[in-house]
């Protein structure tokens, strides 16, 4: 045997014993890492969908929260339309055919009208309204009230051709025991009588909205009632609104309940109730689940309450939302470990509530753990194969190799780790010129980069709630007056502008309205736009006619903007009912726009005036003019409107505002505000504003 080969065999032997017994040692490293890994990744991975699940929590409480303000509006909406056609009905008038709720089963009705409730066997009608009788009461006994709640339809078809979705049926319960639903739609039992049911009788006795977990008389499902009576001047009941809302439309879809499927279960709960001894208790009063629990409709629903054998940590979760935090909690519900996560809903004694099993979250961890298992045993029975074919080199490489890779990675690990938690600060040592020193500079540079995110997210969100808190929370009350108004802007914060300036009088009989629109948007001009209202707000409190106010603050504006090029373009209306008319003043803003629908035609209410801020000692002149007579409608509105454009780069122009508050005069101002909102949005098919818009809709009533 030549020496060559000798000394081959000399060093297998002296690298195949070494090369054994480190395969075992490395062996038996492994599956204790193997374990190890498993376990924090099962507690990172706990971590993790905890914060994602409170991040889902507080999302489906604002979705919830917001839905049920709309929800809300609509009914004290619903409840006022109601009230106003009892107030003010006029027989003489034409009204539309009236069906009974048994024309709909008789088959009355034409077929054509009827569509299929979604998730219903009930079909009804979006063009008529239903009237139920109660046993005792005559049609022709109710016929005057059926003709005054007739007036109803226009309502309920706008407000369901808008929210739909949110609402199964809307109806209005009279003290006379007359029932009017809307869409129409039969399947009433015989005995049905409004007056006996708990939605009628909580709201009758309550000033508020009342919310009620009920089985539905006609379609038998479990459903939410909202509702809210109707009260003559004197304070007498005249009946109750009430709205039905299948408990599926409280919720929204996540990316969790989509991954986790039936695993992750989704709740509202009430936070007010109190056991018999008095303490706090968690009772689900919406759950999907609900939906399937059909009983007798005269019976009432039983509610769920959220038990767990850990009572201090169930307590904890109680004490959160009792403050109105949100937050996660491990504790055992249904006798799973679970992971259950909660946020309040805003002004409501509601919460939202998501229980996920801790199995489901660390099911990745537990696959994780048999994989590197498995991996274990099949290197444990290649180990062989790998001593014959290794050698002492490939070993050398291969461990210097690792060695080389895991020091950066496992640096790259904690540093992340360190800024998964907030760290900001968190570095790496840059070392070499390879892809691994590379990924190194890169998250250095990473994270300063990120924190820079971070505070400029949170300060646009700051500034965006500054300044809608800067915008006045309601329109000014004077008799004879509807005044609606709305600002959309195109970014976070915007320049557009519009007050009610109401605080400046003494009385009721007078108003002042602004709008205005600085030049630009976004953050500077947000900025300027709260520099004019301070200036218009401080100075309107010596009660100023508006020709002297905008002539002052015109001269403090400009000492800051010489040279800017900044400006506010200022419509100013001050609204005088002692005098029976309207002062404004122009500071080269668009003209109001009034619509008399008595002759069907439109004027500008004109003036001369520079933007304030353009140029220093500019005197402002005042105009006048008559009170509005009734009917009439007049306008305030920011270019940001009749200037956007659509895909095809056509403008909205005035002649479409025009169009829509034409169709619109015999509307409250509201409605005629969310009329061109929605026009506006229809037009532009979806795409973003690229200016900021503002309206503001007087209607005189009277």
């Amino acid at each position: 045997m030549r020496i060559r080969s000798k000394f081959c065999v000399f060093l297998l032997v002296m690298v195949v014993t070494p090369l054994c017994a480190l395969g075992f040692y490395a062996w038996r490293q492994t599956d204790r890492l193997g374990h190890e890994l498993s376990e924090r990744a099962a507690m990172a991975l706990e971590v993790s969908a905890g914060k994602e699940l409170r991040q889902t929590a507080d999302m489906l409480g604002e979705n919830c929260a917001d839905t049920l303000d709309l929800l809300q509006t609509s009914l004290a909406l619903t409840a006022n339309e109601a009230a106003r056609d009892l107030r003010e009905a006029a027989w003489e008038k034409p009204v539309p055919p009236l069906y009974l709720d048994k024309d709909f089963d008789a088959g009355v009705v034409p077929k054509a009208t009827l569509t299929e409730i979604p998730g219903t066997n009930v079909s009804a009608s979006y063009d008529a309204l239903a009237f139920h009788l109660p046993p005792g009461l005559t049609r022709e006994q109710a016929l005057p009230q059926m003709q005054a709640l007739s007036d109803m339809l226009p309502f309920y078809r706008t407000l369901f051709a808008r929210h739909k979705k949110l609402m199964l049926f809307g109806y209005v319960g009279l003290a006379s025991g007359l029932h009017c639903a809307y869409p129409g739609h039969g399947g009433y039992p015989a005995d049905y009588d409004p007056r006996r049911r708990a939605w009628y009788q909580n709201a009758a006795t309550s000033h508020g909205i009342t919310w009620d977990i009920m089985t539905d008389a006609v379609t038998r499902q479990v459903l939410a009632t909202m509702a809210l009576a109707l009260r003559a001047p004197s304070g007498k009941v005249l009946g109750v609104a009430g709205l039905d809302i299948s408990m599926g439309d409280l919720f929204l879809e996540s990316d969790l309940s989509t991954a986790w499927g039936d695993a992750m279960q989704s709740m509202v709960v009430s936070v007010s109730r109190k056991t018999v001894s008095g303490q706090p208790e968690l009772v689900i009063v919406a759950r999907r689940d609900y939906i399937q629990k059909t009983k007798d409709w005269t019976a009432p629903v039983e509610l769920e309450r959220i038990d767990s054998p850990q009572g201090d940590a169930l307590a904890a979760v109680i004490a959160d939302l009792e403050a109105g935090r949100s937050g996660v909690q491990r504790l055992e519900y249904k006798g799973r470990d679970t992971l259950f996560a909660y946020a309040p809903i805003r002004d409501k004694q509601l919460a939202v509530a998501l229980a996920a099993p801790r199995s489901v979250v660390i099911n990745d961890a537990k696959r994780a753990e048999h994989r590197v298992l498995s991996a274990i045993d099949g290197l444990l029975k290649d180990i062989g194969w790998f001593v014959l074919a290794a050698v002492g080199v490939v070993v050398g490489i291969a461990l210097s190799a690792s060695k080389t890779v895991t020091r950066p990675v496992k640096e790259l690990a904690a540093a992340a780790e360190r800024l998964a938690t907030g760290d900001f600060t968190a570095q790496v040592p840059a070392r070499g010129s390879d892809e691994l020193g590379d990924l190194g500079r890169a998250f250095n540079e990473m994270a300063p980069q990120l924190l820079e995110r971070v505070k400029l997210k949170h300060d646009m969100s700051l500034a965006m709630e500054v300044q809608q808190n800067l915008l006045p929370g309601r329109p000014p009350t004077m008799d004879g007056m509807d005044v609606a108004a709305l600002s959309l802007y195109c970014d976070e914060t915007g320049g557009d502008y519009f007050d009610f300036l109401e605080f400046a009088q003494d009385d009721a009989a007078h108003a002042d309205i602004v709008v205005g629109d600085v030049t630009g948007h976004g953050v500077s001009a947000a900025l300027f736009m709260a520099t004019g209202r301070a200036l218009l707000r401080g100075r309107a409190i010596d009660r100023p006619g508006p020709g002297a106010l905008l002539t002052e603050v015109n001269d403090l504006l400009c000492q800051d903007t010489q040279m800017t090029g900044r400006f506010i373009t200022l419509f100013f209306l001050r609204l005088d009912k002692t005098a029976h008319e309207l002062v404004w003043c122009r500071a080269g803003h668009d003209p109001g726009l009034l619509y008399d629908p008595a002759t069907d035609s439109f004027d500008q209410l004109m003036g001369n005036g520079i933007p304030l801020g353009a140029m220093a000692d500019w005197r402002y002149e005042e105009s006048r003019r008559p009170w509005l007579a009734p009917g009439q409608v007049l306008v305030l509105f920011t270019d940001g409107i009749h200037e956007a454009r659509n895909g095809e780069d056509a403008m909205y122009g005035k002649e479409r505002i025009e169009e829509i508050v034409r169709r619109e005069a015999h509307r409250p101002a509201s409605a005629i505000v969310n009329a061109l909102v929605a026009d506006l949005k229809e037009f532009k098919a979806g795409a973003h504003l690229e200016d900021d818009v503002t309206l503001v809709v007087i209607k005189a009533t009277k």
